[in-house]
């Protein structure tokens, strides 16, 4: 398998074509240094979006079997990379996606992205413990994603009151398939639960942290 990197980005939503099912989204900012040590510099993304963009797909977490969209321009302006993607809302899954889009556009809320890269042409510099690199072409590999990134993380097992203020306006104001307004009910009533713990906020109990990672895991549909 070819190697490569996720980047994470959050940043408002460009724009939203309510009609069509047409969002716009940052997938990468410039000069600015991630958790890594990466900086991506200004045309960075311009060869492989030239090169690779044909084969681009729009997932969801990463997940091959959760295709939601198809990019239909990628290209960069001053702040970053772009990604113009026509969401599949012919199916369920893009459907409800494209209503999380919605919804947290009208809140000023985001929806995290990410991208699968590999860096082709660089500037590394190590300054004692310090590594920073300079990249200035990468290649993007597969897809870019939309991503969930609610509730407990997977290495520091934390709830915070923003999982589930987010899921309250979800509840209140989401327009969803039954299914996924079921689970969210239930990832939210299991939340509030763990943070009415007088322990506080984290989760150390095994089994309990277990359901919460299948709840959000079953979230992801």
């Amino acid at each position: 398998m070819e190697k490569f990197l996720t980047k994470d980005f959050e940043h408002q939503v460009k724009d939203l074509d309510t009609e069509k099912g047409i969002v716009t989204v940052y997938i990468n900012s410039f000069d600015n240094e991630d958790s890594d040590g990466d900086i991506s510099l200004p045309g960075s993304f311009k060869r492989t979006f030239k090169n690779n963009g044909p084969t681009i797909q729009h997932w969801l977490n990463h997940d091959r079997d959760k295709l939601i969209g198809v990019p239909i321009k990628l290209y960069e302006d001053d702040f970053g990379a772009i990604a113009v993607s026509q969401l599949n809302i012919k199916k369920q899954l893009g459907r409800d996606v494209f209503e999380d889009y919605k919804l947290f556009a009208e809140h000023d809320k985001t929806l995290q992205h990410s991208v699968r890269v590999w860096p082709i042409k660089f500037e590394e510099d190590r300054t004692g413990d310090k590594f920073t690199r300079r990249v200035s072409e990468w290649k993007l590999i597969m897809e870019f994603s939309t991503l969930y990134g609610w509730g407990a993380n997977q290495q520091t097992p934390l709830i915070d009151i923003k999982s589930l203020s987010d899921l309250e306006l979800m509840m209140s104001e989401g327009n969803y398939s039954d299914e996924k307004a079921r689970l969210i009910e239930e990832t939210y009533n299991k939340l509030k639960r763990l943070l009415s713990d007088p322990q506080g906020t984290q989760v150390t109990d095994p089994p309990a942290l277990g359901e919460i990672k299948q709840f959000y895991s079953l979230l992801k549909i």
